[in-house]
């Protein structure tokens, strides 16, 4: 609600004395219209009126029982109380959810003979001596590489 009232722009200012000189700054700041702690503690009778197109208005009126309404009889909801409440278990609601979404079954494909994977030239093991395989510098030798 404070929000929606909007803000206004105000001066605010300070002076701090030390010991030997006073400094003395002004500024300008925007507060809101209303805080909502203003709001809050508005004495009773006094209201905010909003209306679309004009400017929000803070106003006193009359409540309604000083205006001569009154109604027959003061709506009352039903007590429903305390009800006993019931939990389902793990199987009845594992039972309740494969009877709305039933699992499908994927049709069933011929399996085709599978051949054992042909050694490309990525799969090739080099030898410790072939040329392919990178040599280590002199002193550089891996601890299972030490004789």
């Amino acid at each position: 609600m404070s929000k929606s009232l909007g803000s206004r722009t105000v001066q605010s200012g300070s002076i701090s004395k030390g010991k030997d000189n006073t400094s003395q700054s002004l500024q300008m700041m925007e507060r809101p219209l209303m805080t909502p702690d203003e709001l809050k503690s508005m004495p009773k009778g006094q209201f905010i009126v909003m209306k679309t197109g004009a400017h929000p208005m803070k106003v006193k009126l009359k409540l309604f029982f000083q205006w001569g309404i009154s109604f027959g009889e003061p709506y009352t909801v039903p007590d429903k109380g305390n009800r006993p409440v019931a939990y389902a278990g793990k199987e009845a609601l594992v039972q309740a959810i494969q009877e709305k979404y039933p699992p499908q079954e994927e049709p069933q494909q011929p399996k085709a003979k599978e051949q054992p994977p042909q050694p490309g030239p990525e799969d090739k093991k080099l030898h410790a001596s072939s040329p392919g395989r990178r040599q280590r510098k002199p002193g550089k030798e891996r601890e299972d590489d030490r004789p």
